[in-house]
């Protein structure tokens, strides 16, 4: 399950070439996260704590937002932050009638693990909420059709979900 992280009260957006005790605190916040969601990997990527956002950093912060169903630009903004410090809490609750980008991007990952068959056009619909209904009770939850807590956990660790964030940010 996905725990509080010690963050900084002053969340900075931080980017490429960025220097400062901010990027350290995120280096840090951020390699404790991706150990915990790297759940393919025996070995999770981790960043250098340098002080320093390097071209490193920004590869595994683009990798992590794929892993938290975020925004892939490399930048730390108020969302990123967020689910660094917080963790899949700070994901929104989503059911039948939300839409947009992080409906796309769970149809995305359940169509990578055949759960949906459905276009992907961000319309939480009734196709998606069947496949989410089929992914919890894969994964011994209350097939209730809505992404909580729980749900977003459990599709951060999914295999196709990793697989598609690796491929997707390092080839």
């Amino acid at each position: 399950m996905s725990t509080a992280i010690k963050c900084p009260i002053n969340r900075p957006t931080l980017q490429l070439g960025a220097s400062s005790q901010f990027v350290k605190e995120m280096q840090k916040a951020l390699n404790q996260r991706l150990a915990e969601l790297d759940t393919l990997s025996d070995y999770p990527l981790q960043v250098l704590v340098t002080s320093h956002f390097e071209e490193q950093t920004q590869d595994a912060v683009k990798y992590f937002q794929c892993l938290a169903f975020l925004k892939t630009d490399g930048i730390v903004g108020k969302n990123t932050w967020a689910y660094l410090c917080e963790g899949a809490n700070s994901l929104p609750e989503l059911s039948q009638g939300s839409s947009g980008s992080l409906v796309k991007a769970v149809q995305h990952a359940l169509k990578n693990g055949k759960y949906y068959s459905g276009e992907i056009d961000g319309i939480f619909g009734t196709k998606t909420t069947e496949a989410i209904q089929a992914f919890q009770a894969s994964r011994y939850q209350q097939p209730n059709g809505i992404i909580g807590y729980r749900t977003w956990n459990a599709l951060s660790r999914f295999h196709a979900h990793i697989s598609h964030c690796i491929i997707n940010t390092f080839d």
